[in-house]
C-alpha cells in the first residue's frame, strides 16, 4: 500500500494540503433521500453503522483521510475474506472497533460522533432518535450506478476531498460507458438469458435465492448485454428463495453463481456434478460460472460493481475479446484508487471463473 496516510499527516502538519481538501464549512449535504444535512464543521469523528454498511465503508476508504476520521465502520459479515482487504488499506485496522445492525441509538451517541452514515434502509431505525439528540446522519443508497455517483460526491464533501471524489466518479463513469459501448458493438444475434444465483449451504441444506429486480445484480446483467430471467419473478425487497424447478423452467443460457458464506467456485463444481443440473443448457455449454471475488464478491453494490460489470460483459459476449484485455487494466486502475500499486494488486488472489 502506498503510504497515503503518512503523507496526509505530513501535509497536514506542514499546512500544504490543497484547497480541494480544505473544503469550505459549514456545508450542506443533500443525501439520497433528499434530506439537507448541515455540517457546521469538517467531521472528524465519523461512524458508519447499520445493515449493508460495508458499501459505505468500501466507498469511504477511497479517501485518504477516512481511516483517521472513522471511529467505527461496518464490516461485511457475509464475506469471509473482507478483513484482508481492510488490513491492506486501513492503517488502524488492528485496533479498529466495528459496528453492526444491532447497535442502538444510545451506543451510537456514546461515541460522540460528529456524523453518522448509514444506508437508506436504516432510516426508520435511526433518523428520529438521532435528530432528537442533534446528531447529524447522512443516508446512502449505493444500489445502482446513478446513485453511486451522487453518493460518492457526498463522501467527497464529507471527507473534504472533493477532487478525489471527482477522480473516482470519472473513473466509474468512463469505464461504465466504455463497457456499454463495447457491448453495443457485439455481433450476437440475440441477447442471451442470464440467471444470477445466491448459493448457500447454511444450516446444512443447499438453497438458491434471487435478488429483487431493482438491485444491482439485474443492472449488471442488463448493462452487460444479457436478459435477467429472474427479474419479473423477484418483486420483493430482499433475497427470494427459489427451487430447482423454477431454475429448470427458466433454463437460461448463462448462470452466474455467488456464494457469500462460502466459495463460489466450489459451489459451481458441486452443481456441475449434480445429475439434475447436468440437463440445463448453461451446464451443457459450460456457462455455469462462479462470480469472481478478491476479498469481496464482484456482484454486490459495493465499489467492485464495475469489475463485476466488465466480467459479465466479457462472459456474455465472447466475441468481444477486447473486454478481457480491458478487464485487467480496469482491475489495476480500480485498486490504484485505494492506493494499491500494480505490483501489490497482482498479488491479490481472485477466485471464481476469472480469466
Amino acid at each position: 500500500m502506498r503510504f497515503r496516510f503518512s503523507c496526509f499527516l505530513i501535509l497536514l502538519v506542514l499546512g500544504f494540503l490543497p484547497s480541494a481538501v480544505l473544503a469550505d464549512f459549514p456545508a450542506t449535504v443533500i443525501d439520497c433521500l433528499g434530506r439537507k444535512v448541515l455540517l457546521e464543521k469538517m467531521p472528524q469523528r465519523i461512524v458508519i453503522t447499520g445493515r449493508a454498511g460495508f458499501m459505505i465503508t468500501n466507498a469511504s476508504l477511497f479517501f485518504a483521510s477516512a481511516p483517521e476520521k472513522l471511529l467505527t465502520y461496518s464490516k461485511n459479515f457475509q464475506f469471509r475474506n473482507s478483513d484482508g482487504f481492510y488490513r491492506l488499506i486501513d492503517p488502524f485496522f488492528a485496533k479498529r472497533t466495528f459496528s453492526d445492525h444491532t447497535i442502538g441509538i444510545e451506543e451510537l451517541a456514546a461515541m460522540k460522533p460528529d456524523l453518522i452514515m448509514a444506508r437508506d434502509i436504516e432510516r426508520a431505525n435511526l433518523e428520529r432518535g438521532l435528530e432528537q439528540l442533534e446528531i447529524p446522519i447522512v443516508f446512502f443508497n449505493l444500489e445502482n450506478p446513478e446513485s453511486y455517483y451522487s453518493d460518492l460526491e457526498n463522501l467527497g464533501l464529507i471527507y473534504a476531498e472533493t477532487q478525489k471524489a471527482e477522480r473516482i466518479i470519472d473513473f466509474f463513469q468512463n469505464w461504465h460507458q466504455k463497457i456499454l459501448q463495447s457491448v453495443k458493438s457485439s455481433k450476437s444475434e440475440r441477447k442471451p438469458s442470464v440467471l444470477h444465483l445466491f448459493y448457500s449451504e447454511r444450516g446444512g441444506a443447499v438453497s438458491f435465492s434471487v435478488s429483487p429486480k431493482h438491485w444491482i445484480q439485474s443492472t449488471l446483467v442488463r448493462d452487460a448485454g444479457g436478459v435477467p430471467v429472474w427479474s419479473e419473478a423477484a418483486l420483493g425487497n430482499g433475497w427470494q428463495k427459489i427451487g430447482f424447478e423454477q431454475i429448470a423452467a427458466w433454463n437460461p443460457d448463462f448462470i452466474f453463481v455467488a456464494s457469500y458464506f462460502g466459495n463460489s467456485a466450489d459451489a459451481v463444481e458441486k452443481l456441475k456434478k449434480n445429475e439434475l443440473w447436468q440437463g440445463l443448457t448453461a451446464v451443457k455449454q459450460n456457462r455455469l460460472l462462479a462470480f469472481p471475488e478478491d476479498y469481496i464478491s464482484w456482484d454486490q453494490p459495493d465499489s467492485r460493481w464495475v469489475l463485476g460489470l466488465c466480467w459479465c460483459a466479457a462472459m456474455i459476449n465472447p466475441d468481444l475479446q477486447g473486454l478481457k484485455v480491458d478487464m485487467h487494466k480496469l482491475y489495476q486502475e480500480f485498486f490504484e484508487l485505494y492506493g494499491i500499486d500494480a505490483e501489490q494488486s497482482r498479488k491479490i488472489k481472485v477466485t471464481g471463473d476469472y480469466f
